[in-house]
Formats: C-alpha cells, sequence, structure tokens
C-alpha cells in the first residue's frame, strides 16, 4: 500500500493548516500509537536553530542546542505513555550520511532515550514499494488519519495531504509496523554508523 498513497485523492492542507490540524489531532490522541515513516535523505529546516547551528559548521553549539531540549522531550513522551500512546519512527538511511541525515540522527538518538521508538532501515528493505518511485515521507496518527507530508524542492516542508479512509490506514499502518520490526534500533546504528564520524563531516 506504501506505494500507492502517492496517485490516491485526499485533503490537501497548507504548511500552516497541517499544522494546526496535526496539533489538534495528536493533542487529543488517546491509547493509540503514532507511526512515522521518513524516507528522504535531505531536508531544509530554517527553523530549527540546533539544524542551522549544524548546516553552518557550528557542531558544538548545535549539539548543546539539542541536548537542552532533552527534558522537554521527556516530559512530552511521558505524557503520551501516561495516555497510552507510543510514537514508533522507520528512518531510511542511504550511505554516504547526507549532512543533513548526520544532524538528524543525532537528534534521533536524544529523542529514542527520551521514549520515541526510531529504528533504522536500509532502503533496500522498501525495494517491494519503490519498483518506479521512493515512498512518502508519513505519518499516521492512532486510526484516525495519515498525512503525506510534501516539501518543496529544496527540502523544506509546504503543507501535507491528508487521508481519513480506514482501509488505506490499516494497510499503511501495517506496511510501517513491519518495515519497522525489521529494522534496528537508532541507539545501535548510531554507536556504530555514525559515533565515528562525528561532527566533522559538517565543518
Amino acid at each position: 500500500m506504501l506505494d500507492s498513497v502517492s496517485s490516491l485523492p485526499g485533503d490537501h492542507l497548507s504548511l500552516s493548516e497541517y499544522g494546526d490540524d496535526f496539533g489538534d489531532r495528536f493533542r487529543s490522541l488517546r491509547n493509540a500509537d503514532v507511526w512515522k515513516l521518513e524516507r528522504q535523505q535531505v531536508f531544509h529546516e530554517p527553523e530549527s536553530e540546533s539544524w542551522m547551528a549544524f548546516l553552518q559548521g557550528r557542531c558544538e553549539e548545535s549539539l548543546r542546542l539539542m541536548e537542552a531540549d532533552r527534558p522537554a522531550l521527556r516530559t512530552m513522551f511521558e505524557g503520551l505513555a501516561q495516555a497510552g500512546c507510543q510514537v514508533r519512527r522507520v528512518r531510511v538511511v542511504e550511505k554516504p550520511l547526507s549532512t543533513y541525515l548526520l544532524w538528524e540522527l543525532h537528534s534521533a538518538r536524544i529523542r529514542a532515550q527520551c521514549g520515541e521508538d526510531i529504528r533504522v532501515i536500509s532502503p533496500e528493505a522498501l525495494s517491494a514499494f519503490e519498483r518506479e518511485n521512493p515512498v512518502p515521507e508519513m505519518v499516521i496518527l492512532g486510526d484516525e488519519v495519515i498525512y503525506r507530508i510534501l516539501y518543496d524542492a529544496q527540502g523544506e516542508a509546504e503543507g501535507a495531504v491528508r487521508y481519513t479512509d480506514p482501509t488505506l490506514l490499516e494497510q499503511s499502518r501495517a506496511d510501517i509496523a513491519a518495515l519497522h520490526e525489521q529494522a534496528e534500533p537508532v541507539e545501535d546504528y548510531f554507536v556504530r554508523e555514525v559515533a565515528e564520524v562525528g561532527t566533522s563531516r559538517a565543518r
């Protein structure tokens, strides 16, 4: 199902509409999991001070900013756990690591240590879904909604397409869950593949 989502009709949301819709649904989520699939290798997040510092070679500052978020992340994931919710993410990683991915894997490691279930998988695992095009970036909130997140040519978010069809939700969630099951915990991947690289790539 992951290979057909992009061709299906849905509700097109601007970036602000997506933010509002996602925020309202996320805050009201109870006894349901969030599933995320991240496929793209290059993004641009100008709203993130940590990313901009990393991109400009100020790597120690970037990592300090990440660490400063740790208490808030712990609080968020503890609150989700109390509401019966878990965030589970599959991050597809290609080599050589892009500068963005090198930064994001540092961030993902901290998020995982704070309670998010993040796992890493190679693109080969998606071969059954990618005979023609890469799978899209997706977020699924419980049994409510799928968002296919849209990006411009620079990798900056510009909105989303929203789907609420129950069959699509069920099948897409099952596909992402199967990928998650065979993927590697981000902590293990980070220690083996990223720690030695460090931050030198961004200097």
